[in-house]
């Protein structure tokens, strides 16, 4: 009887074993969004602030259909679809996305209408670091007119990096940007190619070792931007395959993401569920919505 217990006293461990080896050998290795950029977490670590810079053209009603009451105005900074109606990126900003915190608004020059900072802080465990990061998203509303130049001036921060200047409580300050977006209506959809917009030479240029991560809320991004941004060094984080609504709590859903040091596999379920939430359609056919090769 003795011999037949330790038998199977034996034989459990020996399961038990090959189990616990198998479970560690399944679990996944979790890769942040910043593992093929370490001067962003080295920034990190040496208390700069972690810059998210979204680059927002207003809608257009000769481009597409806006809606009324003003939503296709291309320079109304309040009555417009993209900016100032209930969903768009500034009202959803100051009224909605309550982890953030108006910082600095100031208006822009030529093309730029008016630059937001918000801001949030985050805890430091999420960066291995003691105390808490400071993370900022800096909105940048352009004219709906001048369309291209908000398509150039994005394609010029992700593949060459970028910095942005504002006041903060009457001290100017000069962060540089860790990660590019792009929200708004997609301007190669309307039968101009990238090259058009940002030039030969800038497209076909080597990876510039200042390029950083990027992200486009517009409809069918992926097939547009993904392969020019990775040639050049930019990394497309979240991309589309379908028609969608570049909406604020969409950036809002990208930008705790990137707070939280999420990986870009999370990054795409974190916004796809706040698509899913706020336009009322099913976690799975938003998530039909949003690049599953984006990396």
């Amino acid at each position: 009887m003795a011999r037949y217990w330790l038998f199977w006293a034996v034989l459990g461990l020996l399961l038990g074993a090959v189990t616990a080896r198998g479970a560690g050998a399944a679990a996944p290795i979790r890769v942040p969004w910043t593992d093929r950029y370490p001067r962003v977490e080295a920034d990190v670590a040496a208390g700069k602030p972690l810059t998210l810079l979204v680059v927002v053209p207003l809608c257009d009603r000769k481009l597409i259909a806006c809606g009324g009451q003003g939503a296709g105005d291309p320079g109304s900074l309040d009555k417009n679809l993209y900016w100032g109606r209930a969903f768009g990126a500034r009202r959803y900003f100051d009224e909605t996305a309550k982890h953030f915190k108006s910082v600095a608004r100031s208006r822009g020059e030529g093309s730029v209408l008016e630059q937001l900072v918000y801001r949030r802080m985050v805890p430091g465990a999420r960066w291995g670091r003691p105390g808490d990061v400071e993370q900022l998203v800096v909105l940048r509303a352009i004219h709906g007119e001048r369309i291209d130049d908000a398509v150039r001036d994005f394609y010029r921060f992700a593949t060459q990096g970028a910095e942005v200047t504002f006041v903060d409580q009457g001290v100017e300050r000069r962060v540089t940007v860790h990660v590019a977006g792009y929200a708004g209506h997609n301007r190669l959809m309307d039968g101009i190619s990238l090259q058009q917009l940002v030039g030969a030479e800038v497209a076909v240029s080597p990876p510039a070792p200042a390029a950083l991560p990027s992200f486009v809320f517009a409809c069918r991004s992926a097939p547009y931007f993904s392969a020019a941004l990775r040639e050049a060094g930019s990394d497309p984080l979240v991309m589309t395959r379908d028609l969608m609504a570049p909406e604020g709590y969409v950036i809002e859903a990208m930008a705790r993401g990137l707070g939280d040091r999420a990986t870009p596999s999370e990054l795409r379920q974190r916004v796809v569920a706040a698509y899913a939430r706020w336009q009322r359609i099913p976690e799975r056919t938003a998530g039909t919505i949003f690049d599953r090769r984006a990396r």
